[in-house]
């Protein structure tokens, strides 16, 4: 060999290293109704696309919007070495005859999964993946809602109630806690169904008012009765965990404390209901509502071990209030963490966003904020920790719903469905970006 001449050593390894999708067209509706196309509507590099080398899949977890045109797309590929890249023809993918070489400025069809085959620089071996590009089929905002059991016989009977969710070893389940003249009655169905539901016999004796104080925490249910605190996973076995003469009303649950009322305030339990102290309050115990009590907590995105604690209810008519009454509390789990007071969220008598008085309104948390439901049939959502509300339009109850002037449950599970329970009738809805499942990322 001539030492002047160059010597070139392909290597046999191969792979596609990024890829990514460059603008993209977008269908929407005129005026008139018709279907018409906006280009460049879509920003396909907001869009990150996984690369699984063990499967040789592509993809995009968050799914680009509905209507998104994908028949034409130019994508950006980059291979290892810099190896040639072929698209494959979509009608004959396994033939590379009929294979075309990608060039960042020709457009792909990517409406239908497409297979992409990149070669080693000796073009001897190659490595075949299909990319498949996800586009929503729903729209991610509209809530929809499932009727269940409707005019169900044993849920018409109560008087008042209480729903809750609650996810352990034995299943997802939803749990009716109710008040009748017999006394208090518990309810249960699977999450799955809605349908049908069976009651559970308690191996305690309860008052019909004690359907108030169940709350659940963490996988456990808890009530509070005649001063004496129980837990159960089942709602069936109920132990004796705590007793405290004190305690008035189990009021609700942050994820790891539960708290109650009592003559002269707000207590706590940071033990699973075994002990209680008293919390300090930034306002008059008058101000404390008294009636459709609730309770819920959201997270704070920049801080760790850290919950917001709404407190929603309202007080006895003769007090005249126009708006419903709220506190809310920050509970800090972090180690040797100061102890918060509990505020009073007062308002200015011309101040916008206010929860009105109603015969009824309960709340529950929300991906951001908290959400309430009124026995006036709107739905109310708040984003600054229940400091303001406004109706959400995007929510229609059902009409058995709004029709109906008893007393109703309200709770959320653990796949973001809310539940509401009225008159014997059950819902289940939630939007429907709350349901969609995101794929894998990580890939060892």
């Amino acid at each position: 060999m001539n030492s002047d001449e160059t010597v070139v050593e392909y290597t046999n390894d191969t792979a596609i290293t990024s890829f990514s999708l460059g603008k993209l067209g977008r269908y929407t509706k005129t005026t008139a109704g018709k279907d018409t196309l906006i280009a460049d509507k879509v920003n396909g590099a907001n869009y990150k696309f996984y690369i699984d080398q063990v499967n040789r899949q592509i993809y995009n977890v968050d799914s680009l919007p509905t209507k998104t045109r994908t028949a034409a797309v130019l994508a950006t590929i980059s291979s290892k070495n810099s190896s040639p890249i072929f698209i494959m023809n979509k009608n004959c993918p396994e033939k590379i005859d009929s294979a075309k070489y990608y060039s960042s400025t020709d457009s792909i069809d990517f409406s239908q999964p497409r297979m992409v085959r990149v070669y080693n620089n000796s073009l001897n071996a190659y490595v075949t993946y299909t990319v498949k590009v996800n586009v929503h089929q729903q729209e991610g905002n509209e809530f929809n809602w499932q009727a269940k059991a409707q005019l169900n016989e044993q849920l018409a009977a109560l008087s008042d109630l209480k729903v809750l969710a609650l996810e352990n070893h034995i299943g997802n389940h939803i749990y009716v806690f109710g008040k009748t003249l017999g006394g208090m009655k518990i309810y249960k169905s699977a999450a799955s169904d809605g349908n049908n539901w069976a009651e559970v016999t308690a191996n305690q004796t309860f008052a019909a008012a004690d359907y108030q104080n169940a709350v659940q925490m963490g996988n456990q249910l808890y009530i509070l009765s005649d001063g004496k605190v129980y837990a159960s996973a089942d709602a069936a076995t109920w132990s004796l965990v705590g007793e405290d003469s004190q305690l008035k009303q189990l009021v609700g649950a942050s994820s790891k404390y539960l708290y109650a009322f009592t003559a002269t305030g707000i207590a706590v339990s940071k033990d699973n209901g075994a002990t209680w102290a008293a919390q300090k309050m930034d306002a008059d115990l008058s101000l404390l509502p008294t009636q459709n009590l609730s309770m819920n907590v959201s997270t704070i995105a920049s801080v760790k071990n850290v919950e917001n604690v709404l407190l929603l209810g309202t007080r006895d008519a003769s007090y005249g209030d126009t708006i419903a009454t709220l506190w809310n509390h920050v509970a800090d789990y972090s180690a040797n963490a100061s102890e918060s007071a509990w505020n009073y969220i007062e308002y200015d008598a011309y101040q916008s966003g206010k929860m009105p008085m109603m015969d009824q309104v309960l709340v529950c948390g929300a991906d951001s904020g908290f959400v309430a439901l009124g026995s006036n049939g709107k739905w109310y959502k708040s984003k600054n920790n229940g400091l303001t509300w406004g109706v959400d339009t995007l929510v229609t109850m059902p009409a058995g719903f709004s029709a109906a002037t008893q007393r109703f449950g309200f709770c959320r599970d653990k796949d973001n469905f809310y539940w509401v329970v009225r008159n014997g009738s059950v819902w289940k809805g939630r939007f429907n970006k709350d349901g969609w499942i995101k794929d894998q990322t990580i890939f060892e």
